[in-house]
């Protein structure tokens, strides 16, 4: 049963924290399309398949975009809100951002061929199945986090553990940056190649670290 202060809000009036939760999953599908976008540029030269898949992540950033614009048209004072309003609106901006920053890498892989030699394919790939992972992880903490404030389900040191597993994720994808930008460095290709692989890798990195963010603001809702 819901707490006595939940019930007098009535259900409309907590919508928006459910909401988030439909906001991640176009977020979602977009991090895990990325990958396969990566796949399909390592393995051909851009073309219709690869374009389509871009186009998939745009219409989901779309869709990402209408979601958190409903969730904030609608949200009540921020004296009858359960979480604390400045944090609900800067998780929806950093889950935000996470699709914006898996668009942002799609158009670097989409800059001219994306060739890289065959020793830093791997390194590629694992960089981009780190990050994903997190955001992956970032689910459970979500989901459970809405369901303690909402009903009081759940324990709060195994939210606490969901909210910690995203943050040691990012840390993974760290090393893989850091580890992959020095070996793009250490190879023969062309400058602009190189380049070209920094940014893209920049912004899964950028996806990591906000899906972190959010974790950690997810955490601040707790503590309140």
């Amino acid at each position: 049963m819901l707490p006595r202060a939940l019930r007098f809000l009535g259900p409309r009036r907590k919508d928006y924290l459910p909401g988030l939760c439909d906001h991640y999953r176009p977020v979602a599908r977009g991090m895990a399309l990325l990958a396969e976008a990566l796949r399909h540029c390592l393995d051909a030269s851009p073309d219709d398949a690869f374009a389509a898949l871009v186009g998939e992540i745009d219409i989901l950033e779309g869709a990402a975009d209408k979601i958190k614009r409903r969730i904030r048209n609608h949200l009540p004072a921020a004296g009858l809100m359960v979480v604390d309003k400045t944090l609900f609106l800067d998780y929806t901006k950093r889950q935000d951002d996470i699709l914006d920053a898996v668009l942002d890498a799609a158009v670097w892989l989409d800059r001219d061929d994306f060739v890289v030699p065959p020793p830093l394919r791997p390194a590629l790939e694992d960089c981009v199945a780190e990050a994903a992972r997190g955001v992956e992880l970032l689910e459970p903490a979500l989901a459970g986090t809405v369901d303690y404030i909402l009903c009081g389900g759940g324990e709060r040191d195994a939210l606490k553990k969901a909210m910690q597993a995203v943050r040691d994720q990012h840390r993974r994808v760290i090393r893989a940056k850091r580890a992959l930008v020095a070996a793009a460095y250490g190879t023969d290709m062309e400058f602009g190649r190189v380049y070209q692989v920094v940014r893209f890798v920049e912004y899964v990195y950028r996806a990591s670290r906000k899906a972190e963010n959010c974790a950690d603001i997810l955490r601040a809702m707790l503590a309140r």
